[in-house]
């Protein structure tokens, strides 16, 4: 049973892959300038998020450094 799980999650992760894959294509072909505006600022926004939520000390972290109160 876990290997038809399996096979079924590589498929839906495929198809999705060439889902958004084709749809970035057509909307890059259609609107070329939007695309990229939209595409920077997701790739701004996961760089902040990634930024913010790895800094240490901050958030939980295991910092070295004790904190001040």
């Amino acid at each position: 049973m876990a290997k038809i799980k399996r096979k079924v999650a590589r498929k839906a992760v495929k198809s999705t892959a060439k889902h958004t894959a084709h749809g970035t294509a057509s909307k890059l072909k259609r609107d070329p300038m939007r695309t990229a505006t939209l595409l920077g600022i997701g790739a701004a926004a996961g760089a902040l998020a990634t930024w913010f939520f790895g800094r240490d000390g901050e958030h939980g972290g295991n910092s070295p450094h004790p904190q001040s109160a």
